[in-house]
Protein backbone atom coordinates (compact mmCIF):
# COMPACT_ATOMS: atom_id res chain seq x y z
CA UNK A 1 0.00 0.00 0.00
CA UNK A 2 0.84 3.60 -1.07
CA UNK A 3 -0.50 6.49 1.54
CA UNK A 4 0.08 9.28 -1.42
CA UNK A 5 1.60 9.63 -4.69
CA UNK A 6 2.90 12.24 -6.48
CA UNK A 7 2.78 12.05 -10.62
CA UNK A 8 5.21 15.19 -11.80
CA UNK A 9 5.24 15.19 -15.84
CA UNK A 10 4.50 18.10 -18.26
CA UNK A 11 2.34 15.17 -20.80
CA UNK A 12 -0.94 14.88 -19.25
CA UNK A 13 -1.37 12.02 -21.38
CA UNK A 14 1.40 10.12 -19.57
CA UNK A 15 -0.23 11.41 -16.20
CA UNK A 16 -3.48 9.70 -17.25
CA UNK A 17 -1.75 6.52 -18.09
CA UNK A 18 -0.28 5.81 -15.24
CA UNK A 19 -3.30 7.14 -13.12
CA UNK A 20 -5.25 3.98 -14.98
CA UNK A 21 -2.82 1.89 -14.55
CA UNK A 22 -3.01 2.12 -10.46
CA UNK A 23 -6.76 1.67 -10.81
CA UNK A 24 -6.09 -1.44 -12.04
CA UNK A 25 -3.33 -2.64 -10.02
CA UNK A 26 -3.65 -4.74 -6.74
CA UNK A 27 -1.21 -2.24 -4.87
CA UNK A 28 -3.49 0.11 -3.00
CA UNK A 29 -2.70 3.98 -3.70
CA UNK A 30 -4.97 5.88 -1.45
CA UNK A 31 -4.56 9.80 -2.77
CA UNK A 32 -3.05 10.74 -5.93
CA UNK A 33 -1.69 14.04 -6.60
CA UNK A 34 -0.73 15.56 -10.26
CA UNK A 35 1.37 18.82 -11.68
CA UNK A 36 3.73 19.54 -14.62
CA UNK A 37 6.66 20.76 -13.34
CA UNK A 38 9.27 20.55 -10.48
CA UNK A 39 8.26 24.32 -9.07
CA UNK A 40 4.57 22.75 -8.70
CA UNK A 41 5.75 19.89 -7.24
CA UNK A 42 7.90 21.35 -4.87
CA UNK A 43 4.74 23.66 -3.68
CA UNK A 44 2.54 20.05 -3.37
CA UNK A 45 5.39 18.20 -1.10
CA UNK A 46 5.45 21.83 0.84
CA UNK A 47 1.79 21.26 1.56
CA UNK A 48 0.88 17.74 2.18
CA UNK A 49 2.22 14.20 3.54
CA UNK A 50 3.80 12.88 -0.27
CA UNK A 51 5.18 8.92 0.69
CA UNK A 52 6.47 8.27 -3.18
CA UNK A 53 7.10 10.61 -6.36
CA UNK A 54 7.00 9.89 -9.76
CA UNK A 55 8.49 11.99 -12.12
CA UNK A 56 9.81 13.04 -15.58
CA UNK A 57 13.06 15.03 -16.07
CA UNK A 58 12.78 17.64 -19.01
CA UNK A 59 9.95 19.41 -17.97
CA UNK A 60 9.67 23.73 -18.59
CA UNK A 61 9.98 26.20 -15.33
CA UNK A 62 11.76 23.35 -13.34
CA UNK A 63 13.11 20.31 -14.39
CA UNK A 64 13.46 17.53 -13.01
CA UNK A 65 17.36 17.12 -11.78
CA UNK A 66 16.90 20.76 -10.53
CA UNK A 67 13.23 19.77 -8.63
CA UNK A 68 15.68 16.83 -6.86
CA UNK A 69 18.36 18.73 -5.72
CA UNK A 70 16.35 21.57 -4.32
CA UNK A 71 14.33 18.73 -2.35
CA UNK A 72 17.19 16.95 -0.92
CA UNK A 73 18.75 20.13 0.00
CA UNK A 74 15.75 20.87 1.97
CA UNK A 75 15.54 17.16 2.90
CA UNK A 76 12.24 17.04 1.32
CA UNK A 77 12.84 14.05 -1.01
CA UNK A 78 10.11 11.30 -0.58
CA UNK A 79 10.54 8.25 -2.57
CA UNK A 80 11.40 9.38 -5.79
CA UNK A 81 11.42 6.97 -9.28
CA UNK A 82 11.99 8.88 -12.52
CA UNK A 83 10.49 7.99 -15.35
CA UNK A 84 12.10 9.55 -18.48
CA UNK A 85 12.32 9.55 -22.33
CA UNK A 86 16.18 10.16 -21.74
CA UNK A 87 18.34 6.99 -21.71
CA UNK A 88 21.15 9.30 -20.63
CA UNK A 89 23.64 7.91 -18.52
CA UNK A 90 24.63 11.20 -17.09
CA UNK A 91 21.53 11.70 -16.23
CA UNK A 92 20.79 8.62 -14.43
CA UNK A 93 23.97 9.21 -11.98
CA UNK A 94 22.89 12.41 -11.60
CA UNK A 95 19.87 11.57 -10.17
CA UNK A 96 20.72 8.71 -8.32
CA UNK A 97 23.82 10.43 -6.66
CA UNK A 98 20.81 12.98 -4.91
CA UNK A 99 18.34 10.42 -3.98
CA UNK A 100 16.01 9.17 -6.27
CA UNK A 101 15.91 5.55 -5.74
CA UNK A 102 14.51 3.73 -9.75
CA UNK A 103 14.42 5.00 -13.18
CA UNK A 104 12.61 4.10 -15.51
CA UNK A 105 12.82 5.09 -19.24
CA UNK A 106 9.54 5.51 -21.26
CA UNK A 107 7.32 4.35 -23.26
CA UNK A 108 5.00 3.82 -20.36
CA UNK A 109 3.27 0.21 -19.74
CA UNK A 110 1.50 -1.61 -17.41
CA UNK A 111 4.46 -4.16 -16.44
CA UNK A 112 7.08 -1.22 -16.06
CA UNK A 113 4.59 0.56 -13.66
CA UNK A 114 3.66 -1.92 -11.83
CA UNK A 115 7.16 -3.09 -11.06
CA UNK A 116 7.67 0.74 -9.49
CA UNK A 117 4.88 0.16 -7.52
CA UNK A 118 5.44 -3.03 -5.95
CA UNK A 119 9.01 -1.41 -5.28
CA UNK A 120 7.63 1.56 -3.58
CA UNK A 121 5.08 -0.70 -1.51
CA UNK A 122 7.61 -2.89 -0.23
CA UNK A 123 10.35 -0.03 0.57
CA UNK A 124 7.39 2.15 2.51
CA UNK A 125 6.20 -0.97 4.47
CA UNK A 126 9.73 -1.31 5.43
CA UNK A 127 10.64 2.31 6.20
CA UNK A 128 7.18 2.33 8.71
CA UNK A 129 8.13 -0.80 9.63
CA UNK A 130 11.48 0.22 10.97
CA UNK A 131 10.09 3.54 12.59
CA UNK A 132 7.41 2.11 14.43
CA UNK A 133 10.22 0.03 15.96
CA UNK A 134 12.39 2.98 16.74
CA UNK A 135 9.23 4.74 18.40
CA UNK A 136 8.49 1.82 20.88
CA UNK A 137 12.22 2.06 21.92
CA UNK A 138 11.12 5.84 22.54
CA UNK A 139 8.41 5.19 24.20
CA UNK A 140 9.94 2.48 26.63
CA UNK A 141 13.00 5.09 26.61
CA UNK A 142 10.43 7.69 28.65
CA UNK A 143 8.59 5.07 30.75
CA UNK A 144 11.57 3.66 32.68
CA UNK A 145 14.26 4.88 34.73
CA UNK A 146 16.54 1.95 34.95
CA UNK A 147 18.07 2.72 31.26
CA UNK A 148 21.70 3.64 30.86
CA UNK A 149 23.24 6.58 29.34
CA UNK A 150 24.59 4.58 26.46
CA UNK A 151 20.92 3.04 25.73
CA UNK A 152 19.38 6.85 25.76
CA UNK A 153 21.99 8.02 23.36
CA UNK A 154 21.44 4.93 20.97
CA UNK A 155 17.68 5.33 20.89
CA UNK A 156 17.89 9.48 20.16
CA UNK A 157 20.45 8.54 17.72
CA UNK A 158 17.85 6.42 16.27
CA UNK A 159 15.08 8.45 16.30
CA UNK A 160 17.15 11.93 14.82
CA UNK A 161 16.68 10.81 11.38
CA UNK A 162 12.57 10.51 11.72
CA UNK A 163 13.20 13.99 14.11
CA UNK A 164 14.36 16.17 12.08
CA UNK A 165 13.39 19.37 13.72
CA UNK A 166 15.06 22.43 14.89
CA UNK A 167 13.49 23.14 17.47
CA UNK A 168 10.43 20.58 18.90
CA UNK A 169 7.83 20.30 21.96
CA UNK A 170 6.06 17.08 23.54
CA UNK A 171 2.28 17.04 23.81
CA UNK A 172 0.85 14.59 26.41
CA UNK A 173 -2.73 13.22 26.06
CA UNK A 174 -4.90 10.42 26.23
CA UNK A 175 -5.48 9.81 22.44
CA UNK A 176 -8.56 6.91 22.60
CA UNK A 177 -8.77 4.75 19.56
CA UNK A 178 -8.23 7.43 16.43
CA UNK A 179 -5.17 8.50 16.00
CA UNK A 180 -4.47 8.99 12.47
CA UNK A 181 -4.56 12.22 12.01
CA UNK A 182 -1.73 12.58 14.93
CA UNK A 183 0.90 12.16 12.96
CA UNK A 184 1.61 14.58 9.92
CA UNK A 185 5.33 13.64 7.98
CA UNK A 186 8.19 15.85 8.53
CA UNK A 187 5.70 18.37 10.96
CA UNK A 188 4.57 15.74 13.93
CA UNK A 189 4.63 12.17 14.94
CA UNK A 190 1.90 10.49 17.45
CA UNK A 191 3.99 7.93 19.96
CA UNK A 192 1.69 5.04 22.01
CA UNK A 193 2.78 5.58 25.54
CA UNK A 194 1.56 3.39 28.72
CA UNK A 195 -1.30 3.81 31.03
CA UNK A 196 -2.92 6.00 28.73
CA UNK A 197 -0.10 8.90 28.49
CA UNK A 198 0.39 9.06 25.40
CA UNK A 199 2.72 11.28 23.05
CA UNK A 200 3.12 13.93 20.05
CA UNK A 201 6.45 15.17 19.08
CA UNK A 202 6.40 18.27 17.07
CA UNK A 203 8.09 21.21 15.10
CA UNK A 204 7.46 24.06 16.94
CA UNK A 205 6.42 25.52 14.00
CA UNK A 206 3.33 23.45 13.66
CA UNK A 207 2.47 23.84 17.25
CA UNK A 208 -1.17 25.49 17.11
CA UNK A 209 -1.78 22.95 13.69
CA UNK A 210 -1.96 20.25 16.16
CA UNK A 211 -3.44 22.41 19.22
CA UNK A 212 -6.17 22.78 17.12
CA UNK A 213 -6.63 18.95 16.24
CA UNK A 214 -6.45 17.95 20.38
CA UNK A 215 -7.97 20.97 21.49
CA UNK A 216 -11.39 18.91 22.87
CA UNK A 217 -8.97 16.41 24.85
CA UNK A 218 -7.13 17.73 27.98
CA UNK A 219 -3.32 18.13 27.10
CA UNK A 220 -0.13 19.00 28.81
CA UNK A 221 2.76 20.55 26.39
CA UNK A 222 6.13 20.98 26.98
CA UNK A 223 8.92 24.17 26.74
CA UNK A 224 10.32 23.45 23.25
CA UNK A 225 13.89 21.69 23.31
CA UNK A 226 16.73 21.51 20.69
CA UNK A 227 18.40 18.47 20.89
CA UNK A 228 16.44 14.72 20.95
CA UNK A 229 18.75 13.92 24.05
CA UNK A 230 16.52 16.10 25.74
CA UNK A 231 13.45 13.92 24.79
CA UNK A 232 13.05 12.19 28.13
CA UNK A 233 12.82 15.36 29.54
CA UNK A 234 10.71 16.97 27.38
CA UNK A 235 8.05 13.99 27.74
CA UNK A 236 8.29 14.31 31.70
CA UNK A 237 7.50 18.38 31.27
CA UNK A 238 4.54 17.04 29.19
CA UNK A 239 3.35 14.63 31.11
CA UNK A 240 3.33 16.24 34.23
CA UNK A 241 1.13 19.33 32.71
CA UNK A 242 -1.25 16.11 31.22
CA UNK A 243 -1.70 15.32 34.95
CA UNK A 244 -2.38 18.99 35.51
CA UNK A 245 -4.87 19.36 32.75
CA UNK A 246 -6.80 15.85 34.19
CA UNK A 247 -6.74 17.58 37.45
CA UNK A 248 -8.30 20.75 36.68
CA UNK A 249 -10.02 20.17 33.56
CA UNK A 250 -8.00 22.56 31.75
CA UNK A 251 -7.91 21.54 27.87
CA UNK A 252 -4.29 22.97 27.32
CA UNK A 253 -1.38 23.55 30.24
CA UNK A 254 1.59 24.32 28.83
CA UNK A 255 4.68 24.12 31.51
CA UNK A 256 6.06 27.37 30.27
CA UNK A 257 3.27 28.95 31.38
CA UNK A 258 2.34 27.23 34.50
CA UNK A 259 3.01 27.39 37.96
CA UNK A 260 3.66 24.25 40.13
CA UNK A 261 1.87 24.49 43.49
CA UNK A 262 3.21 22.51 46.95
CA UNK A 263 1.08 20.01 47.66
CA UNK A 264 0.40 18.98 51.57
CA UNK A 265 1.42 15.33 51.18
CA UNK A 266 0.63 14.06 55.08
CA UNK A 267 -3.40 13.73 54.12
CA UNK A 268 -2.75 10.86 52.16
CA UNK A 269 -1.94 8.63 54.65
CA UNK A 270 -4.43 9.89 57.21
CA UNK A 271 -6.92 8.75 54.06
CA UNK A 272 -5.59 5.33 53.28
CA UNK A 273 -6.09 4.19 56.76
CA UNK A 274 -9.34 5.64 57.64
CA UNK A 275 -10.40 4.06 53.92
CA UNK A 276 -9.11 0.96 54.68
CA UNK A 277 -11.37 1.00 58.00
CA UNK A 278 -14.39 1.57 56.47
CA UNK A 279 -13.90 -1.11 53.72
CA UNK A 280 -12.85 -3.66 56.27
CA UNK A 281 -16.60 -2.39 58.14
CA UNK A 282 -18.11 -2.79 54.44
CA UNK A 283 -18.64 0.93 54.06
CA UNK A 284 -17.88 1.70 50.59
CA UNK A 285 -19.94 5.03 50.11
CA UNK A 286 -18.25 5.97 53.28
CA UNK A 287 -15.16 5.30 51.15
CA UNK A 288 -16.41 7.11 48.59
CA UNK A 289 -16.80 10.28 50.45
CA UNK A 290 -13.81 10.50 51.94
CA UNK A 291 -12.21 10.14 48.14
CA UNK A 292 -14.55 13.27 47.23
CA UNK A 293 -13.32 15.29 49.77
CA UNK A 294 -9.98 14.77 48.67
CA UNK A 295 -10.73 14.86 44.64
CA UNK A 296 -11.63 18.45 45.85
CA UNK A 297 -8.64 18.80 47.61
CA UNK A 298 -7.02 18.69 44.36
CA UNK A 299 -8.74 20.97 42.09
CA UNK A 300 -8.30 23.08 44.15
CA UNK A 301 -4.32 22.22 44.37
CA UNK A 302 -4.44 21.46 47.67
CA UNK A 303 -3.50 17.86 46.97
CA UNK A 304 -1.12 16.07 44.32
CA UNK A 305 -2.99 13.73 41.48
CA UNK A 306 -0.53 10.77 42.32
CA UNK A 307 -0.97 10.74 45.93
CA UNK A 308 -5.27 10.71 44.57
CA UNK A 309 -4.06 7.69 42.13
CA UNK A 310 -2.15 6.03 45.06
CA UNK A 311 -4.96 6.07 47.54
CA UNK A 312 -7.51 5.32 44.52
CA UNK A 313 -5.54 2.02 43.59
CA UNK A 314 -5.28 1.05 47.57
CA UNK A 315 -9.25 1.22 48.05
CA UNK A 316 -10.05 -0.39 45.06
CA UNK A 317 -7.09 -3.16 45.72
CA UNK A 318 -8.32 -3.65 49.09
CA UNK A 319 -11.67 -4.40 48.39
CA UNK A 320 -11.08 -6.38 45.89
CA UNK A 321 -8.51 -8.92 48.32
CA UNK A 322 -10.87 -8.69 50.89
CA UNK A 323 -14.45 -9.57 49.00
CA UNK A 324 -12.57 -11.56 46.23
CA UNK A 325 -13.93 -14.83 47.30
CA UNK A 326 -18.19 -12.80 46.43
CA UNK A 327 -16.73 -10.71 43.75
CA UNK A 328 -15.37 -13.55 41.40
CA UNK A 329 -13.22 -13.01 37.89
CA UNK A 330 -13.10 -8.84 38.04
CA UNK A 331 -9.39 -8.18 37.37
CA UNK A 332 -9.82 -6.69 34.18
CA UNK A 333 -12.74 -4.56 35.11
CA UNK A 334 -10.28 -3.40 38.25
CA UNK A 335 -7.58 -2.99 35.89
CA UNK A 336 -9.57 -0.71 33.18
CA UNK A 337 -10.65 1.72 36.98
CA UNK A 338 -7.03 1.90 37.96
CA UNK A 339 -6.23 3.07 34.45
CA UNK A 340 -6.94 6.46 35.41
CA UNK A 341 -5.65 8.54 32.25
CA UNK A 342 -7.54 6.50 30.17
CA UNK A 343 -10.32 9.36 31.05
CA UNK A 344 -10.08 12.86 29.95
CA UNK A 345 -10.23 14.33 32.98
CA UNK A 346 -11.14 13.99 36.60
CA UNK A 347 -14.79 14.57 36.30
CA UNK A 348 -15.22 12.00 33.80
CA UNK A 349 -12.88 9.55 36.24
CA UNK A 350 -14.90 10.20 39.14
CA UNK A 351 -18.31 9.11 37.43
CA UNK A 352 -17.49 6.33 36.25
CA UNK A 353 -15.44 5.26 39.82
CA UNK A 354 -18.86 6.30 41.73
CA UNK A 355 -20.85 3.72 39.23
CA UNK A 356 -18.05 0.99 40.03
CA UNK A 357 -18.57 1.89 44.04
CA UNK A 358 -22.31 1.65 43.48
CA UNK A 359 -21.91 -1.34 41.75
CA UNK A 360 -19.31 -3.01 43.99
CA UNK A 361 -21.54 -2.10 46.97
CA UNK A 362 -24.09 -4.40 45.56
CA UNK A 363 -22.39 -7.18 44.89
CA UNK A 364 -21.25 -7.53 48.29
CA UNK A 365 -24.58 -7.24 49.10
CA UNK A 366 -25.84 -10.06 47.23
CA UNK A 367 -27.84 -7.70 45.42
CA UNK A 368 -26.11 -6.99 42.05
CA UNK A 369 -28.54 -5.54 39.06
CA UNK A 370 -26.80 -5.14 36.13
CA UNK A 371 -30.35 -4.93 34.38
CA UNK A 372 -30.06 -1.54 33.16
CA UNK A 373 -27.07 -1.56 31.55
CA UNK A 374 -27.35 -4.92 29.73
CA UNK A 375 -30.58 -3.79 28.70
CA UNK A 376 -28.51 -0.14 27.13
CA UNK A 377 -25.88 -2.27 25.83
CA UNK A 378 -28.41 -4.66 24.09
CA UNK A 379 -29.83 -1.20 22.69
CA UNK A 380 -26.35 -0.10 21.51
CA UNK A 381 -25.49 -3.31 19.36
CA UNK A 382 -29.11 -3.30 18.02
CA UNK A 383 -28.78 0.45 16.73
CA UNK A 384 -25.05 -0.38 15.17
CA UNK A 385 -26.52 -3.42 13.56
CA UNK A 386 -29.80 -1.35 11.86
CA UNK A 387 -27.46 1.79 10.92
CA UNK A 388 -24.04 0.96 10.11
CA UNK A 389 -24.60 2.07 6.74
CA UNK A 390 -24.66 5.54 8.08
CA UNK A 391 -22.28 7.91 9.63
CA UNK A 392 -22.21 6.07 12.70
CA UNK A 393 -19.74 7.21 15.94
CA UNK A 394 -19.77 6.46 19.28
CA UNK A 395 -21.00 10.17 20.24
CA UNK A 396 -24.11 9.55 18.01
CA UNK A 397 -24.46 5.63 19.71
CA UNK A 398 -24.58 6.88 23.02
CA UNK A 399 -26.75 9.85 22.88
CA UNK A 400 -29.10 7.07 21.02
CA UNK A 401 -29.30 5.29 24.65
CA UNK A 402 -28.79 8.21 26.95
CA UNK A 403 -25.53 6.96 28.04
CA UNK A 404 -22.44 9.69 28.71
CA UNK A 405 -20.04 8.91 26.02
CA UNK A 406 -16.89 8.21 28.15
CA UNK A 407 -19.26 5.53 30.61
CA UNK A 408 -20.29 4.13 26.84
CA UNK A 409 -16.75 3.93 25.69
CA UNK A 410 -15.81 1.41 28.75
CA UNK A 411 -18.90 -0.06 29.34
CA UNK A 412 -19.38 -1.04 25.77
CA UNK A 413 -15.99 -2.88 25.43
CA UNK A 414 -16.74 -4.93 28.84
CA UNK A 415 -19.99 -5.88 27.07
CA UNK A 416 -18.79 -6.75 23.60
CA UNK A 417 -14.98 -7.21 23.92
CA UNK A 418 -13.81 -5.06 22.22
CA UNK A 419 -13.44 -1.39 21.24
CA UNK A 420 -16.63 0.33 19.75
CA UNK A 421 -14.28 1.56 15.93
CA UNK A 422 -13.26 -2.17 15.82
CA UNK A 423 -16.90 -3.76 16.40
CA UNK A 424 -18.47 -1.37 14.03
CA UNK A 425 -15.76 -2.09 11.47
CA UNK A 426 -15.78 -5.82 11.80
CA UNK A 427 -20.28 -5.13 11.23
CA UNK A 428 -19.53 -3.26 8.33
CA UNK A 429 -16.90 -5.74 6.71
CA UNK A 430 -18.99 -8.33 7.87
CA UNK A 431 -21.84 -6.99 5.85
CA UNK A 432 -19.22 -6.28 2.92
CA UNK A 433 -18.60 -9.76 2.47
CA UNK A 434 -21.94 -10.54 2.24
CA UNK A 435 -22.46 -8.17 -0.95
CA UNK A 436 -19.13 -9.35 -2.58
CA UNK A 437 -20.81 -13.24 -2.44
CA UNK A 438 -24.63 -12.57 -2.57
CA UNK A 439 -25.05 -9.68 -4.94
CA UNK A 440 -23.54 -8.41 -8.51
CA UNK A 441 -22.72 -4.53 -6.98
CA UNK A 442 -19.92 -3.44 -7.66
CA UNK A 443 -16.88 -2.59 -4.79
CA UNK A 444 -17.60 1.60 -4.60
CA UNK A 445 -21.25 0.53 -4.52
CA UNK A 446 -20.37 -2.09 -1.80
CA UNK A 447 -18.38 0.93 -0.23
CA UNK A 448 -21.55 3.34 0.46
CA UNK A 449 -23.87 0.72 1.05
CA UNK A 450 -21.82 -0.28 4.39
CA UNK A 451 -21.07 3.36 5.20
CA UNK A 452 -17.98 3.98 3.84
CA UNK A 453 -17.79 7.09 2.18
CA UNK A 454 -14.79 6.75 0.43
CA UNK A 455 -14.32 3.75 -1.33
CA UNK A 456 -9.50 3.47 -0.83
CA UNK A 457 -10.42 3.84 2.92
CA UNK A 458 -12.33 1.16 2.74
CA UNK A 459 -10.43 -1.18 0.39
CA UNK A 460 -7.68 -0.45 3.20
CA UNK A 461 -9.97 -1.14 5.90
CA UNK A 462 -11.21 -4.67 4.04
CA UNK A 463 -7.47 -5.55 3.38
CA UNK A 464 -6.47 -5.03 7.00
CA UNK A 465 -9.68 -7.31 8.72
CA UNK A 466 -9.55 -10.46 5.93
CA UNK A 467 -6.09 -9.96 3.92
CA UNK A 468 -7.64 -9.50 0.71
CA UNK A 469 -8.79 -6.99 -1.46
CA UNK A 470 -12.57 -6.81 -2.19
CA UNK A 471 -12.00 -8.23 -5.61
CA UNK A 472 -9.76 -11.01 -4.36
CA UNK A 473 -12.44 -11.96 -1.99
CA UNK A 474 -15.24 -12.28 -4.34
CA UNK A 475 -13.41 -14.21 -6.72
CA UNK A 476 -12.03 -16.79 -4.31
CA UNK A 477 -15.51 -17.53 -3.08
CA UNK A 478 -17.77 -17.31 -6.21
Amino acid sequence: MIRTLLIVDDEKKDIDKIKKIIDSSEIVVEKIFECSNGKEAIDIINENDIDVMFTDVVMPDLNGIAMVKKLKEEDKLPLTCVISEHEDFEFAVDLFTNGVKQYVVKPINKRKIEKLLAYCSDEMQKFYKTRKSVFQRVSYMMFYDNISPNEVESICDDAKPYLNFNEYIVFCLSAGEDTEDYTKEDKYYFIKGEEFLDMIICDVKYKDEVVNKIKNLYVGISTPFTNVLDLKQAFCEAMEMRKTAFMISEHIVDFSEFNQPVFEYEYGAKLMMHTANLICSNKMNEALKQLEIFMQGVKNHKYSIDEFQEQVRIIITTAMNIYKSMLGNKENEVKEILDMYRFQNLDEYMEVLRQWVDRFDELVNNDADEHMTIKKMNDAVEYIKANYSKDLNMAVVSNHISMNYSLFSYTFKRYVGTNFVNYLKNIRIGEAKKLLVETDMKVHEISKAVGYEHEKHFMKTFKNITGLTPSQYRKNLT
